[in-house]
């Protein structure tokens, strides 16, 4: 966000906030996330995408990396669903295409076909962007596995305020 945009988003969260103390008499606080800290890394998303295209696509067992090229359908949605969740995600094109040795031009295309095959429900490109979260999912997870296993444990109410680091009040 540039700094007249954030600005302006400031400035609409207190005047929000004047509205609802004035109206109810309730003072109330609003939590901004800060994105930039919860991407995930492009390297997590394309071993997710990959492990994900050798689970559903046996053909591609051999495949080391998604910058292999082919224009084989079934592994071209994957890169390109890769490349969407990317750049929703956060990241530059260029910064998409450097990691899978592609040049920006391919992943407007590939960010562009997945927005239209949402729109007209395909079928193979909705598969293969499911496969993809469900693997960063089970990546990336919620809770440390090993919590059960932890004998001094703290409270919850920490784990609240740690959260809590992560966001602002504005």
């Amino acid at each position: 966000m540039t700094s007249n945009q954030t600005l302006t988003h400031k400035e609409e969260i207190y005047a929000f906030k004047e509205r609802i103390l004035k109206t109810y008499g309730i003072n109330i606080h609003i939590m901004v996330e800060e994105r930039a800290e919860f991407k995930i890394h492009l390297d997590v998303l394309h071993a997710c995408a990959l492990k994900a295209l050798k689970n559903n696509e046996p053909l591609f067992d051999n495949i080391e990396s998604l910058e292999h090229r082919t224009r084989l359908r079934p592994y071209l949605v994957y890169v390109q669903a890769m490349s969407y969740i990317a750049f929703k995600e956060g990241y530059s094109k260029t910064d998409i295409g450097r990691t899978i040795k592609r040049d920006h031009a391919t992943i407007i295309n590939s960010i562009k076909q997945v927005e239209n095959a949402f729109f007209t429900s395909e079928f193979m490109v909705i598969e293969a962007f499911n496969n993809i979260t469900k693997e960063i999912r089970a990546y990336v997870g919620t809770l440390p596995e090993n919590i059960k296993t932890q004998i001094n444990t703290k409270s919850g109410i920490s784990s609240v305020w740690n959260e809590a680091k992560n966001y602002r009040a504005i």
